[in-house]
């Protein structure tokens, strides 16, 4: 296969198709899969059929992140740093909601084929709203709309790394909350990236990949939890807002001291 090196020592290897036009979408995805290889691993005909099934370029390091000027448009095949020193990513350049369900069923197939996922790996989802200018994305209500579904506790909790954000919502105020989340070095199941991006880490485990049906059905629904965040409140969610806000108040000490010695010792 042909691939040239990119500055950072990245090979990048061409894929002859047409590159998919976002100008029309409201919204936009990515993923990454993190994955072991397993025996039968064989790293020409993986990347072969990752460039046969991808429709931007591939770009591979084995040492470390790509970072090249347009590497984020590419399709990556990298270490990653959560996982043992074997531990592989696969993660897809920005596109539509169509495109990542392709890449979603695709890529999980490729994993089956030669490697496997365990209680370390993860699946993350991003989604983001096109217009930066004037989204200020409420990830309160993000999360309490995502809880409310029954969508942060349908995976189990892997190796208590990733861990789910109401169990710090549930206890505080929303301004202790964000400065509680972040002061612990371990990562939540949601976190907002930026004003208007998220990224969904509650999917993964033992087999994964091998459930691309019930993470296409919790995709559409977190577009959906996304989508009515940034609406005008509904009457639905004044309530369910009022009733957490009682629950946080009511929250009883020992429950609070409980807390702090779980997250923080």
């Amino acid at each position: 296969m042909n691939y040239i090196v990119e500055s950072d020592g990245s090979k990048r290897y061409l894929v002859a198709k047409d590159s998919e036009s976002l100008d029309e979408e409201e919204y936009l995805f990515g993923c990454e899969f993190e994955f072991y290889p397993s025996q039968a691993y064989e790293q020409e005909a993986f990347l072969e059929e990752l460039c046969s099934l991808s429709y931007s370029d591939v770009v591979v390091n084995e040492i470390f992140v790509p970072h090249f000027k347009d590497s984020k448009s590419c399709m990556q095949l990298k270490p990653d740093i959560s996982l043992d020193s074997n531990g592989l990513e696969i993660s897809v350049p920005i596109c539509s909601y169509e495109r990542l369900k392709f890449y979603i069923v695709k890529i999980n197939g490729l994993i089956a084929k030669y490697a496997y996922t365990n209680n370390d790996t993860g699946l993350h989802i991003h989604i983001s709203k096109v217009q930066r200018d004037g989204t200020n994305f409420d990830f309160y209500k993000f999360a309490l709309l995502c809880n409310h579904r029954g969508l942060l506790d349908r995976w189990d909790t892997r190796n208590g790394y990733c861990v789910n954000v109401m169990n710090v919502i549930n206890y505080n105020s929303k301004r202790d909350s964000k400065v509680l989340k972040n002061k612990k070095g371990r990562v939540w199941n949601l976190e907002l990236v930026s004003k208007n991006r998220v990224e969904i880490r509650t999917m993964g485990g033992v087999d994964y990949h091998l459930k691309s049906d019930q993470i296409l059905k919790e995709l559409a629904e977190y577009k959906a939890v996304f989508e009515e965040t940034l609406r005008r409140d509904s009457e639905h969610f004044k309530l369910l807002k009022k009733e957490h806000l009682e629950m946080v108040k009511n929250a009883s000490d020992e429950e609070k001291i409980g807390f702090m010695k779980l997250f923080f010792g």
